[in-house]
């Protein structure tokens, strides 16, 4: 598998932080979800690669 480059990485933890935050203005309890938990471990397993 190709590694990501910096920008890539930069993209889509962008990405993933807009969802988050539009799950939060939609409804603030969304905040201890498991969907929201779930991406911000992705957004981790981004930064670490």
């Amino acid at each position: 598998m190709k590694k990501l480059s910096d920008k890539e990485r930069k993209i889509l933890i962008e990405l993933i932080s807009n969802e988050q935050i539009h799950m939060i203005i939609k409804d603030h309890s969304k905040y201890g979800s498991d969907n929201y938990r779930a991406l911000e471990k992705l957004k981790v397993k981004i930064k670490d690669m």
